[in-house]
Formats: structure tokens, C-alpha cells, sequence
């Protein structure tokens, strides 16, 4: 132990503060490691769990969608009638393959439960396929319909229990994970005070060995904060460290005066640079709306309007109803667009333009892209910039599902999360590799423009120009489709 002293003792200060640092650089990482390690083994379970309710939910979906399909047919007997059911069966049962059922991972309540809806729906299966097969007019044919509605609806509750089951299951796991949560405070106070019992140590020892020489520097130091860089130097009395120190830090008095003297000098063409960037966003931002009502004054509105009103009088007259609606959704949506001149608009009026768009595009498409839209909100009390849902949409038909021959589905959900309104549009089309979705995102953060049009970039920058706060997230999967999301806030101040 004397050894060990005398060694500590024949060490500079410098050696000797390098040794503490070391020392509690090495606890921290440690300690890190550790924190890092308890988060990704919580997230794992987390990521499990997220995954399994997903995929109960789509079941459930499916089991509704092909009970609708069902009954549909055996309504109205049609051979698109019969496809769709064919096609909603086929998912009901690739959703129904897709259910996790390894008991070791989702024990004994899930996989009970799982295990019924597996035979059941076998069972099922084989009622529903003799109803669809036997003659309307049969004896018992409206029997055995009621029957396979009820083997139906047990169907729909299993699979409802299923969910409520895993998020139960995940309600369990965040409790017993609650013990590795109370562990992060402890990391957390281990390594505050790891770092401060070093600090204090090093402070004892800079205080012990060098206090005396650099009450002056302190006593200058104080003139520093109030600007004051006049005092005399003070003078070098030695060649050791402390001495070196002392000159260093004549030197730094007059390098930080200058210094300062150029930092308020480079603060104040800042702010006259701000100001005229300031002026030239605000220029660049009433070209832009010049441009659209140029844009906009091409078209004379009411020539427009009026030949397509007399257009759909016509196809009423010919009765040619789906017409009148096709020309009817068009001239909504080129009223919308051209008469559309605030940055901000209802919500209700976005899903309205959004709904013509939508029907245009599915009659040419042949009805293979269906649309659903969640809305949880009220849509007549919240405001989103304009033009925000038709082009993504329009991009999910043409980069998406424009290659997808059938099932093409785009989901539209709507909810508040806080003060935060948060719009998600997804599609199950081709969807995009890693690079590809990186190569997007780099495009959109440089405002550059992209494959996937010029509307998104557009809405990605109105946002986060328009609302503090605001963000766009972007998720996609070769095959497996694409998500766009917005974080909108609400609490933006009218200008």
C-alpha cells in the first residue's frame, strides 16, 4: 500500500487526472453497455408483441371481410359476387396460416384459443362450402345458412378474444418487464455518481497542487465574464507546468478578446443574413402562390365547369348514370383544386376531394383497388395543409398498385395522438427495397425532386415549414407495400 502511494505521489498532475478520466470512462461504458443491453432485450419482446397483434387483427379483418363475401353471394348470386368471396376466403385462410402457434412462445390461453379458431374454422369451412354448393331451393337451405352465419360470428368472437388475449398477454409482459425499467434509474444514478465522486477527486487535487498560483487567473477570470479584457498580464515567475500555464493563459486572454471581437462582429452579419434569407423564403413563398394562380388562369373555371355540367346532363339523359358520376367526382375535384387558394383547409374537404379522386381512379382501374378510411376524428374542426392526401394517394396508385392486377387495397388512417394529428396512408402494393426508401428519404431531406412526384416532396416541406414540430415517416417492404405518415400539429398560431 506504501508502494503504491509513492507512486501515486511521483505522478504529475497531468498523469493523475488522465488516470481518473480513464477511470470513469470505463464505468461508463460499462454501465452503458449494460443499459443498452436491458433496452434491446425489452424491445425484442416488445417488437414480438406488436407483431402477433398485427397479425390477430388482419385475422379478425378477414374473418369479417369473408363473412360479408359470403353473404353477398348467397344474396345475390353473380360471378363477381363469387370471385370476391373466392378472394376473401383465400385470405381469411392465409391470415388463419399466418397465426403464431408455437406454445412455447405464446402460452396456454393464446394457444387454446388459436387451437379453436384453427378447427373451427375447418369445420366451418366444410358447412360453408356444401351451402355454397347446394340449390337455393333445397329443403333446409335457410337452415343451414342461419347455421353457418353462427359458426361465423363464434369464429369472429374467438378471433376478438384472440386479440384482447395478446394485448393482455403484452400488459403481463410490461409488468414483469417493470423490474428491468426500476434497473435504468440505478445505472443512471451509479454513473452520476461515479462521474462526480472523479470530478471532486480531481478538483481536491487541482485545488492541493496548483490553488495558490492561479488565484490570479481567477481573480481575472471574473473580469472576463463582464467583458473586461484590459487587465495587466500576469507575470511568469517559473518554467514548470504551472508557469506554462500561466503563459498560456496571457495568451488566451488576448486570443479571446480578439476572438470575441470577431464572434459579435461575424453575430452581426448572421442576423443581417438571416434577415435576408428571412426576406428571400418570404419572396420565394409568394412566387410559388403567384405560380399556382398563374397555373390556375390557364383554365377559365367557368368554361370548365359549365361543359362539364352539360357533359353530365347529357349522361343523365342517356342514362348513363355511371357516367353522370364520373363527370360529376371530376368536376368536383377540378372545383376543389382550382378554387382552393389557403395554405391550411378543413379536414372534411380534403376526404371529399379525396373521395372523387378515388372513385375516378377505381372505375378506370376496373374496381381492383379498394380504399378504407379510418377516421377518428372530427374531421369539420380540424385544419391540415391543402393538397396533402390526393397526391399521396395518387402516388400509392401509381407507383404501388399500378402493377398489382387485383386486391390492391390503400387504408387512410386519421387519429390524435395529444396535440398532434397523425395522417397515415398505406397500400399493399410493390412497395420499395431498403435502398430505395433511403435513396427517397435523402431526396425528400435535400428537397430534391422525386420518382414518386413532386407532390411529396412538396408536402413533406409545407409541413415542416408550416408547423413546429411537424415530421413525415416513411415505411416500406418489397411486396409487402408502403406507409406514409404525417405528424401534424395543432396548435399552430394563425397568421
Amino acid at each position: 500500500m506504501f508502494g503504491v502511494k509513492t507512486k501515486w505521489n511521483r505522478l504529475s498532475v497531468r498523469y493523475k487526472v488522465l488516470l481518473m478520466v480513464s477511470v470513469i470512462c470505463l464505468v461508463t461504458m460499462l454501465l452503458v453497455g449494460v443499459y443498452f443491453a436491458v433496452q434491446d432485450d425489452l424491445m425484442d419482446d416488445y417488437s414480438r408483441l406488436m407483431d402477433d397483434n398485427v397479425i390477430c387483427y388482419e385475422f379478425q379483418e378477414a374473418i369479417e371481410l369473408e363473412c360479408s363475401a359470403f353473404v353477398t353471394y348467397v344474396r345475390e348470386n353473380s360471378r363477381e359476387n363469387l370471385e370476391r368471396y373466392h378472394n376473401a376466403c383465400d385470405a381469411t385462410r392465409h391470415a388463419l396460416e399466418a397465426l403464431p402457434f408455437d406454445y412455447s412462445q405464446i402460452g396456454q390461453a393464446r394457444y387454446a384459443r388459436t387451437w379453436n379458431i384453427r378447427n373451427g374454422y375447418e369445420g366451418y369451412a366444410q358447412y360453408r362450402d356444401a351451402l355454397i354448393a347446394a340449390n337455393p331451393a333445397d329443403p333446409g337451405f335457410t337452415e343451414a345458412f342461419y347455421h353457418v352465419q353462427d359458426m361465423q360470428e363464434s369464429l369472429s368472437d374467438y378471433a376478438l378474444d384472440l386479440v384482447q388475449l395478446t394485448l393482455e398477454e403484452g400488459n403481463q409482459i410490461y409488468t414483469e418487464r417493470d423490474r428491468l425499467f426500476r434497473i435504468l434509474p440505478v445505472l443512471h444514478l451509479l454513473h452520476a455518481m461515479t462521474a462526480a465522486g472523479t470530478i471532486i477527486s480531481v478538483l481536491w487535487l487541482l485545488s492541493r497542487h496548483v490553488l495558490r498560483p492561479m488565484l490570479q487567473m481567477s481573480d481575472q477570470t471574473r473580469s472576463f465574464e463582464k467583458g473586461d479584457f484590459s487587465a495587466v498580464d500576469i507575470p511568469v515567475q517559473s518554467n514548470d507546468e504551472i508557469g506554462r500555464l500561466v503563459s498560456e493563459f496571457n495568451r488566451m486572454k488576448h486570443g479571446l478578446a480578439d476572438y470575441i471581437k470577431t464572434l459579435e462582429e461575424r453575430n452581426r452579419m448572421a442576423a443581417t443574413l438571416h434577415q435576408q434569407e428571412l426576406a428571400q423564403m418570404e419572396l420565394e413563398k409568394h412566387l410559388d402562390r403567384t405560380r399556382l394562380e398563374m397555373l390556375k388562369s390557364q383554365v377559365n373555371p367557368h368554361f370548365l365547369f359549365n361543359t362539364l355540367n352539360m357533359i353530365s346532363c347529357m349522361a343523365r339523359l342517356e342514362d348513363a348514370a355511371t357516367t353522370d358520376r364520373m363527370i360529376l367526382s371530376l368536376s368536383n375535384l377540378f372545383r376543389y383544386n382550382l378554387r382552393t387558394t389557403e395554405q391550411e383547409v378543413w379536414l372534411e374537404q380534403e376526404i371529399d376531394a379525396l373521395a372523387d379522386y378515388v372513385y375516378i381512379q377505381q372505375m378506370r382501374l376496373d374496381s381492383r383497388v379498394s380504399c378504407h378510411n379510418h377516421i377518428l376524428v372530427d374531421a369539420s374542426t380540424v385544419r391540415i395543409p391543402s393538397f396533402t392526401l390526393q397526391p399521396v394517394v395518387e402516388n400509392a396508385f401509381v407507383h404501388g398498385l399500378a402493377s398489382k392486377e387485383a386486391d390492391g387495397r390503400i387504408t387512410l388512417r386519421i387519429w390524435q395522438e395529444g396535440e398532434n394529428l397523425i395522417v397515415s396512408i398505406a397500400d399493399n402494393g410493390a412497395g420499395m427495397t431498403q435502398k430505395e426508401l433511403e435513396d427517397l428519404n435523402g431526396k425528400l431531406r435535400r428537397s430534391e425532386q422525386t420518382s414518386r412526384g413532386i407532390g411529396l416532396g412538396n408536402i413533406c416541406r409545407r409541413i415542416e415549414m408550416m408547423y413546429p414540430g411537424g415530421a413525415y415517416h416513411i415505411y416500406s417492404k418489397p411486396g409487402r407495400g408502403t406507409v406514409i405518415q404525417f405528424i401534424i400539429p395543432q396548435t399552430k398560431e394563425e397568421t
